[in-house]
């Protein structure tokens, strides 16, 4: 089994640098599309492979990267939550594919698409499933870098070209940011291994460090609000919210259909999982055992400020905005907003609220901007005023735009119901009643916006018969929808058994913490066998 982890991402990178090249011998675009659907499909069954032995095990697993343990080398660390979302992400990424053969068609810059796109999601997997700090930021590139690649697969188009340099100009300057931030990390613990790490801000495990000859020097407090500014300021930017949103309007909507649903449903996911991370695994900052938990009151008042600034601009936007995408595109700025209130609570409610959000949000966005591209291909316009009524001439279409739109605005009996339902009881857990105004006040408005959405494509002029036509080549994906349709609709019933441990291996770090140690005895047992021998 714990050679699934590693397998994953390096069949997704393999795969990705075997395309283009392939493409140099095989010119059937289609065989592309196959490879791609086969590979994604695969992942995701490793994926669900790995989830699965870790929910069993009650316990991380460690994958030793070279047969290096931690703190010596690079790792992977998988727990619930981790696992979780690696999975949850392989998934909709298999509907992403197959929606993309009947949006590509026979385009010939496929093989390079999938490249990226498959490269996109080894880097989003690596991300959930690496236990070191310097291996999140080589993963993070890895993501941006596909990114922006893609966001600009339209090169001819000024709006994709100027919208991609944009974000890769900005990305690098946040993964530059993160870079410092993972250099002070090494210059204060002495090494990069997250469960390592870990062990300084718990008193029960510190005595590890006089076991390793490894240190911590300097004022180490201090080390750790410096190592969190600039990594949440990396992650912010990543998850598109307030102050560092700026670049997301500009390029979802630039993007192919497909790639904005992964950027506006999956990409910004990495931001909220490594704040999450950071924030409790690694430094325990809402710990009350923690060394670190003095630094809790500020971390709070910062990231319900950001999150409830974010949620109510967006919400606002939303309602302006007449490039379809581009509403839709401030609709995530809004949801990753409510997710971040959710865990500076620093409760385990409020990060179980939180990862559910997550999960309902992915869901419902990709399945809204595929089914709005839809519209977008058939209207030939991304105009919220011009697009064609395509729901009534294709039920499917029309009830998977209803219904996304309904789920993230958080009406019953759709996930975003029940995920913002959890969010409004960790906010009155907490006594914060302004963030239950901000989650009431913010959905209000984006019922607005969702509206706007609804209205042309659903009620308004039905396609042409030439365009009418068009309808016909969904057959494909459109069998697929009710498939999605059943995420969108995400039961507490069947999920909440996996959020709780998901948010419980979260919140508390001690099995992180010991299976990396046990990893680090294991290897050192072993050498001292195999020495003695």
């Amino acid at each position: 089994m714990l050679h699934s982890v590693g397998v994953t991402p390096a069949l997704l990178v393999a795969t990705a640098f075997a395309l283009p090249l392939a493409y140099l011998r095989i010119k059937t675009v289609k065989v592309f599309h196959g490879v791609a659907l086969a590979t994604t499909t695969v992942a995701f069954a490793l994926s669900l492979h790995t989830h699965l032995y870790v929910v069993n095990q009650s316990s991380p697993v460690v994958y030793r990267m070279g047969g290096w343990p931690p703190p010596l080398g690079i790792v992977y660390e998988v727990d619930s939550f981790s696992s979780l979302l690696a999975t949850y992400t392989a998934l909709i990424l298999v509907f992403v594919v197959a929606y993309s053969y009947w949006y590509l068609r026979d385009d010939p810059g496929t093989p390079y698409y999938y490249s990226l796109l498959l490269g996109l999601e080894a880097g989003l997997i690596g991300i959930y499933y690496t236990g070191d700090v310097f291996n999140l930021f080589v993963m993070l590139e890895v993501l941006g870098i596909t990114c922006y690649g893609l966001v600009a697969y339209y090169r001819s188009s000024r709006e994709a070209v100027e919208a991609s340099f944009k974000y890769a100009f900005f990305g690098a300057i946040a993964g530059l940011i993160y870079f410092v931030a993972a250099v002070l990390a090494y210059s204060s613990f002495g090494n990069l291994a997250m469960g390592f790490i870990a062990t300084t801000s718990r008193p029960l495990f510190r005595y590890f460090y006089q076991f390793t000859d490894v240190f911590v020097w300097g004022n180490i407090t201090s080390a750790v609000v410096a190592i969190l500014a600039l990594s949440l300021w990396t992650f912010t930017f990543k998850a598109g919210v307030f102050p560092n949103h700026f670049w997301l309007p500009d390029a979802h909507p630039a993007a192919p259909t497909p790639i904005s649903a992964v950027l506006s449903g999956l990409v910004v996911n990495a931001g909220a999982y490594a704040s999450m991370r950071f924030l409790y695994t690694i430094f325990g900052v809402y710990d009350p055992l923690s060394t670190f938990y003095e630094l809790s009151p500020y971390f709070k008042i910062v990231l319900s400020a950001v999150g409830a600034i974010s949620a109510i601009f967006a919400s606002v936007m939303m309602i302006i905005q007449r490039d379809v995408k581009r509403l839709i595109a401030y609709s995530t700025i809004m949801h990753l907003g409510l997710v971040f209130t959710g865990f500076s609570l620093g409760t385990v409610l409020g990060v179980r609220a939180s990862i559910y959000h997550v999960l309902a949000h992915a869901a419902g966005k990709a399945l809204l901007f595929m089914s709005v591209g839809v519209a977008i291909e058939i209207s030939r316009t991304r105009s919220v005023s011009d697009l064609k009524a395509v729901g009534r001439l294709n039920p499917i279409v029309g009830a998977s735009i209803v219904m996304s739109s309904f789920s993230l605005v958080g009406l019953p009996p759709l996930g975003g119901f029940f995920s913002k339902f959890a969010l409004y009881q960790a906010f009155i857990e907490a006594g914060r009643f302004d963030l239950v105004a901000v989650l009431f006040v913010s959905s209000g408005l984006a019922l607005l916006g969702y509206f706007k959405v609804i209205q042309p494509t659903v009620f308004s002029v039905p396609p042409s018969n030439a365009e009418a036509s068009k309808l016909k080549e969904l057959s494909l994906w459109v069998s697929l929808l009710p498939l999605l349709l059943i995420l969108v609709a995400l039961n507490p019933l069947v999920v909440g058994g996996l959020l709780d441990k998901a948010s419980e291996s979260v919140v508390y770090a001690d099995k992180y913490i010991s299976e990396a140690i046990r990893s680090f005895l294991e290897y050192v047992r072993g050498y001292q066998l195999s020495a003695g021998g």
